[in-house]
């Protein structure tokens, strides 16, 4: 087949959807076993694409690329929530051909300017001779003018660790939107790098996960609400997002809420007051009281978090993480792309709002810190966590109902661990099925336990970034 240009493209990709694996695969008379990679290879010789690993884009006009999404939990009001289930791979870097070029020009932006990316839904309870793609459409980076510029400055971060002899440093919470993930069997996946003697992982360009939702849910789903910060190209031309936000947080540093609030004219008494600056300082005009909800934070998986510091100079507060499905758990292995913690904290940054109490009762704006959790710590305490967790999980949790009506469980607890820990992550506690609850893949070991409560459910529970790792982080802002 040959298409002339990416409206051709994207005609024959509309008649791919909604039909099974199994009957594309006959159609095709492809022969497809133990392949991960199933539903890329059919969407490929959809158009009589056969695998390799060209530098040009797959049909000369167009990249074509399929990718998982799944449906969360509902929301509040009762709509299905989606989300991508990972990154998008894009191609190997050469780090020796990478130094040498320019954005508009390079091998990355000849390959990926156009995409024609098909979205089929990751279904765990059907096979997979079942799923069928749902969604096509096609991503074009220049359309995209606010995008365009925070992906032109991700890859210029990454060419600028190649071209200091630093690629071994390279890690995805390095930048935005474009990521530069490991890419290779294992970790002794290695190659050579032109600046420096030392080896370093093979890597490729990737769209992070959190980019890849936000695609799905504004140009597909088509239920886009969050509000940007970016109001247009020029905003960022020639800075980073890191730098932008910096620099709309710098000029309100030693500011008390009182004096915030009568700059931006706030005269409600909102509870998380601090949230409400937090949005105002960026330059967002609405009252919410919640720091969520920013368009660029969500795609480039910047979690933001406003931090309470009392005179003392002690946070209270453990920061939440996703819940986390116990079956899902144990079955996921550390460190590849099966493991929802690993790869959200693999990606994501935090960015922390500090805010402290002085003894003359002023709560003033100390300034914010961006904060990525180095590998180092990722594959040694929050490992270490996470596997006591999924063995805990498997073997049976204990659980043990108390006098007071409460109930304990034998997962690692703040004051066990220096960096997370486990704890509930629910509007109450639930020992049955309900949606306070999730399902054991192993009965509980119970003592105690009330006749009306379950061995399977256990209350929802999520990963808690401690207090006293935030503190440390922050320090240096309240010193």
């Amino acid at each position: 087949m040959k298409f002339k240009s990416k409206e051709d493209v994207h005609n024959r990709a509309i008649k791919i959807l909604n039909k099974p694996q199994k009957e594309l695969i006959e159609e095709l008379n492809m022969h497809i076993k133990g392949n991960k990679n199933a539903m890329g290879d059919v969407f490929e010789k959809w158009f009589g694409k056969e695998k390799d690993s060209a530098s040009k884009p797959d049909l000369g006009v167009v990249e074509l690329k399929a990718t998982p999404f799944k449906k969360l939990k509902k929301t509040k009001n009762g709509k299905v929530q989606y989300s991508a289930k990972e990154r998008l791979v894009l191609n190997i870097i050469n780090y020796f051909d990478l130094v040498k070029e320019d954005f508009e020009h390079s091998h990355f932006m000849s390959k990926n300017n156009t995409l024609e990316i098909a979205f089929y839904e990751y279904l765990s309870n059907i096979p997979k001779s079942e799923w069928f793609f749902k969604y096509v459409i096609i991503y074009q980076m220049q359309k995209s003018p606010v995008d365009y510029e925070i992906i032109k400055k991700d890859w210029e971060t990454i060419q600028a660790y190649v071209r200091n002899g630093k690629a071994e440093d390279l890690n995805e919470g390095l930048t935005n939107y474009l990521a530069a993930c490991t890419k290779g069997k294992n970790h002794k996946s290695l190659r050579e790098q032109p600046y420096s003697t030392n080896m370093a992982k093979q890597r490729a360009f990737s769209f992070k996960a959190s980019f890849m939702t936000r695609l799905l849910r504004d140009y597909v789903i088509g239920n886009k609400k969050n509000q940007a910060i970016i109001k247009s190209s020029s905003d960022i031309q020639g800075k980073t997002l890191d730098q932008l936000i910096y620099e709309r947080l710098s000029p309100f540093i030693g500011k008390s809420t009182n004096q915030l609030k009568d700059h931006f004219g706030i005269t409600n008494k909102a509870k998380n007051i601090n949230n409400v600056l937090a949005r105002r300082m960026l330059g967002l005009k609405d009252s919410k009281n919640n720091i969520n909800g920013i368009d660029e934070f969500e795609k480039a998986s910047i979690i933001p978090k406003t931090i309470q510091v009392n005179p003392n100079k002690k946070n209270r507060e453990s920061m939440s993480l996703p819940p986390f499905k116990f079956k899902e758990l144990v079955n996921q292995t550390w460190g590849n792309d099966s493991c929802d913690l690993y790869n959200y904290l693999n990606e994501s940054k935090f960015l922390f709002i500090v805010f402290q109490q002085m003894s003359n009762g002023d709560n003033i704006f100390k300034g914010a810190l961006l904060h990525h959790i180095s590998e180092n710590i990722l594959n040694n305490d929050i490992m270490k966590v996470w596997i006591d967790t999924k063995n805990k999980i498997k073997q049976g949790v204990e659980l043990n109902y108390k006098k007071n009506g409460t109930v304990s469980n034998n997962f690692i607890k703040l004051n066990n661990q220096s960096v997370i820990h486990v704890r509930p992550h629910a509007a109450k506690s639930s020992y049955i099925e309900s949606t306070n609850s999730n399902q054991l893949p192993t009965p509980a070991k119970w003592k105690n336990k009330p006749s009306n409560y379950s061995d399977d459910y256990m209350t929802n529970q999520s990963f808690w970034i401690n207090n006293s790792y935030i503190l440390n982080v922050i320090k240096k802002l309240i010193d």
